[in-house]
């Protein structure tokens, strides 16, 4: 039974894209692999203990894990749009749901082809060195579609339909929460609050209540993360009634993890379409834009993580960051726009929003909207950005303040 179980597994895990698959996986769940594999080169050490229920391949005989491609010698590339893997001997790959590590001695080689935008890749897992099994399939999944990004020309930044309000963390003014309830159609509107952007357990009662408080009458919570729940008749349903979607505070990488590649992204658009309003604050805020900003599920404090690059969009050719001043966030900013200067970037303070509809951002709240625009000399010695206060109007498009015309007979 035990080995019928290992097979069941190792036959689920090595079910992978065709050699000559372009183009991300259709979806890949935010858990990660189902349980835990060892890939060795060769017999495991006698003395080495084998944790419970553990797939164990050998890296010289057997098919690899979905999405990855054996190596032969460690500077080998790998074929396009796999994680190339060496493991010599002694050496231990475990890929337990999405923990990548080398537990035994040596070094494991992890390789990513060169791609239209980027050179090759090495990664080297030895003592607490780690991945994550996801990031790295969407790295190569990346690389190997035929429309890198960031594109050089991006869209402009334009809401044809609805409203955007994205907030910089923390509290919500009233102003803010009712300029949210209103766009969403007030009593009458039909609210979704999308959580999981945090980890499990989501409380359901505290998500609810949240959106009630700021003044809505019907909601519903969709704390699901796996596509076929997701995508589930009466999830799809309530989608299509939807006047208003919060996006909760939390990691931003959550949220295309378990958004990417299903059937969700074009339903919350149609939102919009149907001049309804899409929310959200810090997480919620980032996740709004086109380039994701702190998005590497190792930690916030890395700005750019390839891989998971790119938000939702709802609100394209811009990066959004917020806690901006609190947590001093300006020279992370700066970088990004050294890297990246087709982009508007946008910092946004605690308890501030922008409101978007069309081209132009209304800046509410108790701080200030932070812009970078590149294609504005920057001067040595001074900020590389503009800073505006609430009551601001500002143009996405032109990248300006709006200036507001003084009515004829007021000086």
């Amino acid at each position: 039974m035990i080995r019928l179980a290992v097979f069941v597994f190792f036959a689920w895990a090595c079910v992978g894209f065709a050699e000559e698959s372009k183009g991300p996986p259709e979806h890949l769940s935010p858990y990660g692999l189902r349980g835990r594999l060892l890939v060795t080169n060769g017999e495991l050490p006698k003395e080495f203990e084998k944790p419970k229920e553990s797939a164990v391949i050998d890296a010289r005989s057997d098919s690899p894990p979905s999405g990855f491609h054996f190596l032969v010698k460690p500077d080998d590339l790998p074929a396009s749009g796999k994680v190339g893997v060496h493991v010599p001997e002694k050496a231990i790959l475990q890929i337990d749901k999405r923990f990548v590590s080398n537990i035994g001695q040596g070094v494991v080689t992890l390789r990513l082809a060169k791609s239209a935008g980027r050179e090759a890749r090495t990664i080297e897992l030895k003592g607490k060195t780690t991945a994550d099994y996801n990031e790295l399939r969407r790295c190569a999944a990346e690389r190997a579609n035929g429309s890198p990004y960031p594109p050089k020309e991006l869209p402009a930044p334009v809401v044809p339909k609805g409203t955007l309000v994205i907030v910089g963390g923390a509290g919500l003014t009233p102003e803010i929460s009712q300029r949210f309830i209103k766009a969403g159609g007030g009593e009458a509107g039909h609210f979704l609050s999308l959580p999981i952007s945090m980890p499990d357990p989501i409380d359901l009662r505290k998500q609810e209540e949240f959106l009630s408080k700021l003044g809505a009458k019907n909601v519903t919570v969709i704390p699901f993360r796996e596509q076929k729940d997701l995508e589930d008749p009466k999830i799809i349903e309530t989608l299509r009634k939807a006047t208003g979607v919060w996006f909760g505070g939390g990691r931003q990488w959550n949220f295309m993890d378990a958004y990417e590649g299903t059937k969700l992204p074009e339903l919350f658009r149609d939102v919009l379409n149907r001049g309804g309003v899409i929310g959200g604050s810090s997480a919620g805020a980032t996740i709004q834009g086109d380039y994701m900003v702190r998005g590497a599920p190792a930690g916030p404090g890395i700005m750019m993580c390839e891989g998971y690059e790119r938000a939702l969009g709802f609100l394209p050719g811009v990066a959004i960051d917020q806690h901006f001043t609190a947590r001093k966030r300006f020279k992370d900013m700066t970088a990004l726009m050294n890297t990246y200067p087709q982009f508007l970037g946008i910092g946004l303070d605690e308890s501030t929003a922008i409101v978007v509809q069309g081209s132009v951002a209304e800046i509410l709240g108790l701080g200030k909207a932070h812009f970078y625009d590149r294609k504005k000399p920057v001067k040595e010695g001074e900020p590389d950005f503009e800073a505006f206060p609430a009551g601001t109007r500002y143009d996405l498009v032109k990248r300006a303040k709006i200036e507001e015309k003084t009515p004829s007979g007021v000086k």
